[in-house]
C-alpha cells in the first residue's frame, strides 16, 4: 500500500538533530501527527503533508506529485538525542498520508518524533512511548472514547483528558487511548436538535460555524452522506483537523477499533437495508487505513498464535445481493468475501504481564441483526417501536435452530405477527466464526493478569420494563444491534469463559452515547445466572446523548415517552430535559413514571423492581465525555468523566466537568465472579442514576 514505511532505530540513528525551518514554510500538516499500537520495541507514526497554499480539492485530484518527506525520532524534545532518522514519501494514491512503522526502540520508554517537509518546515512535536517489556508488571491507563459527530458538537471531551493528564501524578498519566468505534459519522446532518426543530448550527469562540462542508460526490439531497473513496477521505481531513483531537493525537498512541458509522450506520459484512455495499465497504475501509494508524500486518503474536489482522489491499468489486449464507450467516459471495477480505483488524496488543488487550472487529464478519428489518419501525433509527420480547429476539437470532429445529412460521409482538423471515436462516453470529475462535483461543491462552476487551457494542442486556402493557416484557429489547441481539453468541461466549475459569475479563466499549457500568452473567435467562466480566461504556465524544435520541425516535406515545425524559422545572430542577430513562434502566416503568410524574427522586426509588437489569450499576444516559481504566495488579479503577452538552467550544480553556464517577473492579480468582465496588462521586449524581451493589 502505498504511503506504508518501515525502519529499524538503530540502524538509523544520527545525533545529528538537524532543525532546520523555511522562512515562508510552502507546506503544512492539516490533520498533525499520531502514534499508535504500542509494542515493546516498535510503534507506528502517522502524518499528513500537504503544499500550503493548496485546497483539498487539488491535492484530491492527484495533480500535486509526490512530496518526500522526513522523520525524526528522539529521546528528548529538542531532538538532540535522535535514535531515528528516515525518508518517506507522501503521494496522492494514499492521500498523501504516510504511515511508518518503527522497530527497534526501547521498552517502556517515551519518544518525542516530528516530521519535516522539503523546505524544512516542521510537524508539531510528538509524543509517543513503548510498550513494557514483556515479562514487566507495569499499570497500565487507558482513557477510552467512542461516537464523535462532528456536526452535533465539539470534541472538548479530549481537551479535558489533556488537561488532567498535565496535571495528573505520574502514577495516573495516561499511556494510550483506546477509540473504540464511530470515530466519523458518515452523514452530515447532525441528529443534535437545534432551535425551533431547525438544523443546529455550532460556531467556535472567533465565530465560525463548525460543520462538514457538502461531500464532493455524496448521496443527495445536497451530497450529505459519503459513498465514495473521496467523500470518506474528506470527513477524515475535516474531523481530525479538530484541534483538541489534534492535540490527543500528537499526545497519546491510540488504539483503534471501528463500529458502522465508519462506513454506514447498522452495516453487516458488505450490506445495508438498503441493499448491497461492497465497493462502499473497500473505499470506506482504504480511507480508514489511511487515516487511522494501527499496526495491522506487523501486530506480532498474540496469546493464540499470529494475529489476524492486516494491512489493508484493494480489492476491485462490484455490489452483490448476499448468496448463499454458511452455518455462522457469512455471505459466500465472493464479492462479499473479497471487500471484507480487504483488510483485518482484530489483533492484540500487549502490555507486559498485566494486560492483553484484545481489539474486535464487530461489523465486518457478523450476520444480520437479532430482530430482523421487518419489525423495526422507528423513524431516526431502527428499532422496534417499542421494546420486544428476548424470547423473540432469541428464536430470530436462533434461525433453523429455533426450537429444537422447529422453528415458528410466523413471529413477532402481540397482534403483529408476521412470516418468521429468519426460518431458514442459520444462527446470526456477530463475530464470525474465524474471529470468534481466535477470540477464544487467546483468552484461554492469555497469560497476562488483565484481559481487556475493546468492544464496539456492549456485552451487557440493556432491558427495558414494558410490563405496564398487557403482554408485555420486564426486560424488553430495543438495542438489538448490539450483543442484545446475538443473544445466542453471547452466551455460548460467557458460557466458554465460565467453564474455562478464565479470570480478570473486562469489556471497555461504547456505541450507547451514555456512561454505563455493569457485569456480564453467563447467561441473563438462567435461573441463576453468574457474572463472569465486568463491563465499562462510554458516553459519546459529541454524538447525541441516548435520552435526547430516543425521547425524539421513541416518543410516540405519551406513556413511553415520559420514561426517557421529563421537565424538571415544575419541581424545582434547573433543567427543562431531566433524563427518566435511567430510572427505567436501573429501577423499572413503575420508578421512572413516577419520577416523571413527581420529580420526587425518593418516591421514584421506592418504587424499584429488583428485576430490572440487576446486573447494572450506573446509567448517565444524558452524558457526554468519556472513561479512564487504572490498571493495576491487583484491581482496575474506572473513572467516568461527563462532561456538558458539547455544543459550547471552550478552546484551551477548561471544559467544565459534571461528575466524575469511579468504580474498583478487584482482581477475582478462577472459579470466582467478579464484583463491583460502591461508586465514589464527585459533583452531582446523574438522576437515580446509580443502583448500590
Amino acid at each position: 500500500m502505498s504511503g506504508c514505511f518501515a525502519a529499524t532505530a538503530s540502524a538509523f540513528a544520527t545525533g545529528s538533530g538537524r532543525n532546520t525551518t523555511g522562512s515562508e514554510a510552502s507546506f503544512r500538516f492539516p490533520q498533525g501527527i499520531a502514534s499508535a499500537d504500542p509494542q515493546a520495541d516498535a510503534i507506528l507514526l502517522w502524518t499528513r503533508i500537504v503544499p500550503h497554499s493548496a485546497s483539498a480539492a487539488v491535492i484530491s485530484d492527484g495533480s500535486q506529485g509526490p512530496v518526500p518527506l522526513r522523520l525524526e525520532v528522539a529521546r528528548d524534545p529538542v531532538f538532540k538525542e535522535l535514535v531515528l532518522e528516515m525518508e518517506a514519501v507522501a503521494d496522492a494514491a494514499s492521500d498523501f498520508t504516510v504511515r511508518c512503522f518503527i522497530d527497534g526502540l526501547e521498552p517502556d520508554h517515551h519518544y518525542n518524533y516530528r516530521f519535516i517537509a522539503p523546505d524544512g518546515s516542521m510537524s508539531v512535536v510528538g509524543r509517543t512511548r513503548t510498550s513494557p517489556a514483556p515479562d514487566a508488571m507495569q499499570p497500565l491507563n487507558i482513557a477510552v472514547f467512542s461516537c464523535q459527530h462532528y456536526n452535533d458538537g465539539f470534541f472538548g471531551a479530549y481537551r479535558r483528558l489533556l488537561i488532567d493528564n498535565a496535571a495528573a501524578s505520574p502514577e495516573h498519566k495516561i499511556d494510550l487511548i483506546a477509540h473504540v468505534g464511530d470515530f466519523i459519522y458518515e452523514y452530515l446532518d447532525p441528529l443534535m436538535p437545534g432551535p425551533d426543530g431547525q438544523r443546529l448550527e455550532l460556531r467556535d469562540r472567533a465565530g465560525n460555524r463548525r460543520g462538514v462542508r457538502p461531500l464532493a460526490s455524496g448521496a443527495a439531497p445536497e451530497k450529505r452522506r459519503a459513498v465514495t473513496l473521496e467523500d470518506y477521505r474528506h470527513l477524515y481531513r475535516t474531523y481530525i483537523a479538530d484541534p483538541d483531537l489534534m492535540a490527543a493525537r500528537a499526545r497519546f498512541p491510540f488504539v483503534h477499533i471501528w463500529d458502522d458509522h465508519e462506513i454506514v450506520n447498522d452495516y453487516w459484512q458488505s450490506y445495508t437495508k438498503a441493499g448491497p455495499m461492497q465497493r462502499r465497504k473497500v473505499d470506506a475501509n482504504q480511507a480508514w487505513f489511511e487515516y487511522i494508524p494501527a499496526i495491522l500486518s506487523r501486530a506480532g503474536e498474540g496469546p493464540a498464535g499470529s494475529n489476524p489482522a492486516h494491512d489493508f489491499a484493494r480489492a476491485e468489486v462490484e455490489n452483490q445481493p448476499p448468496g448463499p449464507l454458511d452455518d455462522h450467516y457469512l455471505s459466500r459471495e465472493p464479492h462479499n468475501l473479497a471487500a471484507i477480505g480487504v483488510m483485518g483488524i482484530h489483533r492484540n496488543v500487549r502490555w507486559g504481564r498485566l494486560v492483553d488487550l484484545f481489539a474486535l472487529d464487530g461489523r465486518s464478519y457478523r450476520g444480520e441483526r437479532g430482530v430482523d428489518i421487518t419489525l423495526l419501525k422507528g423513524s431516526l433509527a431502527s428499532y422496534p417501536l417499542s421494546p420486544v420480547s428476548p424470547q423473540l429476539v432469541e428464536t430470530l437470532n436462533a434461525g433453523r435452530t429455533a426450537d429444537g429445529g422447529q422453528p415458528p412460521a410466523t413471529v413477532g409482538p402481540p397482534g403483529e405477527t408476521i412470516a418468521n423471515p429468519r426460518r431458514n436462516a442459520p444462527v446470526g453470529s456477530l463475530l464470525g466464526a474465524d474471529q470468534k475462535a481466535w477470540l477464544k483461543n487467546s483468552l484461554a491462552q492469555s497469560t497476562a493478569v488483565w484481559k481487556l476487551i475493546l468492544n464496539d457494542v456492549p456485552f451487557m442486556r440493556f432491558g427495558f420494563d414494558i410490563s405496564f402493557r398487557p403482554g408485555g416484557p420486564t426486560n424488553g429489547l430495543l438495542w438489538t444491534d448490539s450483543w442484545d441481539g446475538y443473544p445466542l453468541e453471547r452466551r455460548e461466549l460467557m458460557g466458554f469463559i465460565r467453564q474455562a475459569q478464565i479470570s480478570n475479563v473486562i469489556s471497555l466499549t461504547g456505541d450507547r452515547h451514555a456512561h454505563f457500568a455493569g457485569l456480564v452473567d453467563d447467561d441473563f435467562d438462567s435461573d441463576n445466572p453468574m457474572p463472569v466480566l465486568a463491563e465499562f461504556v462510554c458516553a459519546s465524544v459529541s454524538a447525541i446523548d441516548r435520552a435526547t435520541a430516543h425521547g425524539r425516535v421513541l416518543g410516540h406515545e405519551p406513556d413511553i415517552k415520559q420514561l426517557f425524559a421529563f421537565d424538571g422545572r415544575p419541581f424545582g430542577y434547573a433543567s427543562a430535559f431531566v433524563p427518566s430513562l435511567n430510572a427505567w434502566l436501573l429501577f423499572g416503568a413503575d420508578a421512572a413514571r413516577t419520577l416523571s410524574m413527581t420529580g420526587n427522586v425518593h418516591a421514584a426509588q421506592a418504587q424499584a423492581n429488583p428485576a430490572i437489569n440487576p446486573h447494572l450499576r450506573y446509567a448517565d444516559t444524558d452524558a457526554y465525555g468519556y472513561l479512564v481504566a487504572r490498571v493495576r495488579e491487583m484491581d482496575t479503577e474506572v473513572e467516568f468523566v461527563t462532561i456538558p452538552p458539547p455544543q459550547v467550544d471552550y478552546g484551551g480553556d477548561d471544559p467544565p466537568v459534571v461528575r466524575r464517577v469511579r468504580y474498583t473492579l478487584a482482581r477475582w480468582k478462577p472459579g470466582d465472579a467478579p464484583r463491583l465496588s460502591s461508586p465514589e462521586v464527585e459533583g452531582p449524581p446523574p438522576v437515580l442514576g446509580i443502583k448500590q451493589a
